[in-house]
């Protein structure tokens, strides 16, 4: 793997973002890259914390939904990481959310084609663009979890065709309010960015490979992402969890295999990349580790582990009920009915493809990730500079542009 990128540019987009800074980490640190080969594409005015200890990288600040700066980016460069997006839960974050996760990567998409160097690159999309398992429960695959027939359904289209459309008829400004149409604004804007990467394969023939991650947990998140979990647990602000639960992932883990996926897979192929099978967790496994670790870590603070399930229906009240009030203050959305949706249903995934093809095999538990995560929040203060407010366990509750 040294040798493969020895001489080599490599650009990140979504550098500073929780899965692009652990990436360029592990480029720097594991593969000994000269941090000046290394381009950081991030949103102009955002922090870059979380690669404050790493001097010499080539940072270019700008934003995915300007051609022009994406185009900058690329210049030079011979392979291309594409983290950047928004995986926020707050209905009003769609259209911008639409904009970022699907435009952007046509931005992104297009300067790729038109570039003259850039050889491969690699699009990181998400398990959340296949469907609920069938059966509800087991480990999902891409023949077992179709994101457009699967009950229940967890995206507003029906079939590529029509998802290709609406790509279309927003790019032409042919409808609106066009958000409407759109169901859980993440799930949604990712199926549909990646049957847009599918789409340059076929008709351009661009070299790039998928990899769609677990939900990640590890050091270097200093957005706010799957860290609202730590955080949460810690400020005893969780008072209760929905009933469905995630294939937890360590971050390094994930990052090890977009490595393998650039390397070895070809293009146009698609890789599930996520933890060991124990760790397809409930939510309240998920909390009950991470309340046992935080525990062990501050024995002289009450860490108070959440234990109550939310019903669906109650939880799906108070979550209309916080979109109003935080339509009306003006506040970020602590709990949204897209949030009770994805995390009433146990989506676990299995990455036996990546196993078979790539010899892709996990090497860290979800609990060495926490323990990580909690050491990366108390070295960097993170657990007294943020302290959020009470939600239910569900899906995590991000900003903005936490891919950047």
């Amino acid at each position: 793997m040294k040798a493969f990128f020895k001489k080599k540019r490599v650009l990140v987009t979504g550098g500073t973002g929780h899965l692009g800074s652990a990436l360029i980490h592990h480029l720097v640190q594991n593969l000994a890259m000269d941090p000046a080969a290394i381009r950081v594409f991030y949103l102009q005015g955002s922090t870059t914390r979380s690669l404050r200890d790493i001097p010499g990288l080539d940072y270019a600040p700008g934003n995915i939904l300007n051609p022009d700066d994406v185009e900058r980016a690329c210049a030079g460069i011979d392979y291309v990481f594409h983290a950047a997006a928004s995986t926020s839960f707050d209905p009003r974050s769609k259209r911008l959310q639409w904009m970022i996760n699907v435009e952007g990567t046509r931005n992104l998409l297009e300067s790729v084609r038109r570039s003259p160097t850039i050889k491969k690159t690699s699009f990181t999309s998400t398990v959340n663009v296949l469907g609920v398992p069938n059966p509800a429960g087991s480990a999902g695959n891409f023949e077992n979890s179709d994101p457009y027939t699967n009950r229940p359904r967890l995206h507003a289209f029906r079939s590529r065709e029509e998802t290709l459309s609406f790509i279309d008829m927003v790019r032409e400004r042919r409808s609106s309010p066009w958000e409407k149409r759109i169901g859980i604004g993440y799930f949604d804007s990712k199926l549909a960015a990646q049957e847009l990467v599918n789409r340059y394969v076929r008709d351009h023939g661009l070299n790039v490979v998928s990899v769609l991650p677990g939900t990640c947990f590890g050091p270097y998140d200093v957005l706010g992402g799957n860290g609202i979990y730590l955080l949460r647990i810690y400020h005893s602000a969780m008072p209760g969890i929905l009933k469905g639960g995630f294939s937890a992932t360590h971050v390094m883990d994930v990052v090890e295999g977009h490595l393998l996926c650039l390397v070895s897979a070809a293009a146009g192929s698609a890789y599930i990349i996520n933890g060991p099978r124990k760790d397809d967790l409930h939510f309240t496994d998920v909390a009950r580790t991470i309340a046992e670790v935080l525990g062990r870590r501050y024995p002289e603070k009450k860490i108070k582990r959440p234990s109550m399930i939310v019903p669906s229906g109650p939880a799906w009240a108070a979550a209309r009920a916080s979109e109003l009030v935080a339509a009306v203050r003006r506040r970020p959305c602590l709990l949204s009915r897209a949030m009770v949706k994805a995390g009433s249903q146990p989506l676990f995934y299995t990455h036996e493809n990546a196993e078979r093809d790539l010899g892709y095999r996990p090497k860290r538990t979800f609990r060495q990730a926490v323990e990580e995560m909690a050491a990366y929040f108390e070295k960097e203060g993170l657990f007294s500079a943020l302290t959020p407010r009470p939600f239910p366990a569900g899906p995590p509750e991000t900003g903005e542009f936490p891919g950047f």
